[in-house]
């Protein structure tokens, strides 16, 4: 089945947030587990209350059939949330976050809101995050060149969402370079 031309260059939220599933975060077992091998790995028995380390998507899983609780990643902290939110808004600079972090705190909002501490004001300063890097993105996309765009600390979502726009400008410009060469 063809595409439609928009979507030919990018993937969908839904496909970037499946390949998040693949990043791996601890949960805390609540029964005891058989090791599970995996394709990409083997995931050793488990054993409550020590922590396991377990892809995201497997986590969610055991989540869902409540057989584990997970545990947040340090980022999703609510005062590390907070000292990357004074960082966005202060510094012109896109803060350090992990690749897939817009992803990853969807999937632990939507599923498991009871693993997170004051999970209305994590909520509430991701979205905060978010709306401070797009403008800084859209800040970027208006000063791009026809040699480079600095974008440092982008994540997935972000560079995935950019990316048509981006293509299609940096299109345009090296048409008009190349118009002003020849004149």
């Amino acid at each position: 089945m063809a595409l439609p031309r928009e979507l030919e260059a990018t993937f969908s939220p839904e496909e970037v947030e499946f390949l998040a599933g693949n990043e791996y975060t601890d949960i805390v077992p609540l029964e005891t587990m058989d090791q599970l091998p995996l394709v990409s790995a083997t995931i050793p028995i488990m054993k409550p209350p020590r922590k396991c380390r377990v892809p995201l998507w497997l986590a969610l899983e055991l989540k869902r059939q409540h057989r584990a609780r997970i545990v947040p990643p340090e980022w999703l902290d609510l005062s590390n949330l907070q000292s990357l939110q004074e960082q966005e808004m202060e510094i012109d600079m896109f803060s350090k976050m992990p690749f897939r972090w817009l992803e990853t705190g969807h999937l632990l909002l939507k599923a498991c809101p009871d693993d997170i501490e004051d999970v209305e004001e994590v909520r509430r300063i991701l979205l905060t995050i978010r709306e401070a890097r797009q403008s800084k993105a859209r800040a970027g996309l208006e000063a791009v060149n026809e040699v480079q765009l600095a974008l440092d600390n982008l994540g997935a979502m972000e560079i995935n969402e950019i990316r048509p726009l981006f293509r299609e400008t940096m299109n345009r410009m090296r048409k008009i370079v190349q118009v002003s060469e020849e004149e």
